[in-house]
């Protein structure tokens, strides 16, 4: 295993919009790798933040998604997923690029939100999103929807989270 783990996710113009640290990871096969933090660390515009409790990131290694998993008080609130180009897994390092695109989906995965459809748009034009990523980006957000419905999601939830 390894030690503290460093998530950079970059905009399609290769400027770092989030460093995020882990301390270890807690699950791993050909389709999710997990990672877990007691105290989620991160650096957001620049300033570096600490929250008290527990945060996962459930990288799908072959799906251009991802997903923070946030706690209170080790009760799981919500599933953050982030639409991406699939992760560059190495060593103790990961790094992907960050389509704009979110999704915040409920712990009891009933409710589901999709955030910053505007800035994808305006990024999209802006830093010339190739049709391919677009067209990933945009079948990435139908594959979220419908993760509440996918066996493996809640098969990974249940056996690991």
């Amino acid at each position: 295993m390894f030690e503290k783990i460093t998530v950079t996710a970059k905009k399609y113009n290769d400027k770092e919009s989030l460093k995020s640290f882990f301390d270890k990871i807690i699950f791993n096969n050909d389709d999710f790798l997990v990672l877990t933090s007691k105290n989620f660390k991160y650096i957001k515009n620049g300033k570096e933040r600490v929250k008290k409790d527990r945060a996962d990131l459930i990288i799908f290694k072959k799906k251009w998604f991802n997903a923070f998993v946030f706690y209170k008080d080790n009760e799981k609130q919500k599933f953050y997923f982030n639409i991406t180009s699939p992760a560059k897994i190495e060593k103790d390092t990961i790094d992907y690029v960050d389509m704009d695109i979110d999704l915040v989906l409920s712990s009891d995965l009933e409710v589901l939100e999709i955030l910053d459809l505007k800035e994808f748009e305006i990024n999209k034009t802006e830093y010339t999103y190739t049709d391919f990523f677009i067209k990933k980006s945009l079948e990435a957000v139908e594959q979220v929807k419908s993760l509440k419905y996918n066996k493996s999601f809640l098969d990974l939830i249940d056996m690991v989270l």
